[in-house]
């Protein structure tokens, strides 16, 4: 207890302070890092997929992302053949699908 200038002071425990702020800290880091993580693992639902080849050597797809986002893939790689026959490229829905799948990091949000 101190007294200066007509008030008084009591004081805390510091340690206890110290180890509160530190829980505090801990208990926020958890919760970004298992706010991202849930939003990293997620389900998500691909719905929609169409293949388009552009030129000889580019093949998008597009594809939906849970109901309204959507998304596509640019591959590049070696069409002529394709192209020539009349630039349409007759991939089943099962292929398309496994490009996507084996391809989550070059999805990219068209909007």
């Amino acid at each position: 207890m101190i007294i200066e200038n007509s008030k008084l002071s009591v004081s805390g425990n510091s340690i206890l302070v110290w180890i509160g702020t530190l829980l505090f800290n801990i208990g926020t880091w958890f919760s970004k890092v298992g706010s991202s993580t849930i939003e990293n693992n997620k389900t998500r639902y691909v719905t929609n997929p169409s293949a388009k080849l552009f030129n000889p050597f580019t093949l998008v797809i597009n594809f939906t992302v849970d109901i309204n986002d959507k998304y596509q893939i640019v591959l590049q790689g070696d069409y002529k053949q394709k192209y020539i026959e009349g630039g349409d490229i007759d991939l089943d829905d099962k292929s398309m699908f496994m490009i996507i799948y084996q391809n989550q990091k070059m999805w990219f949000k068209k909007d």
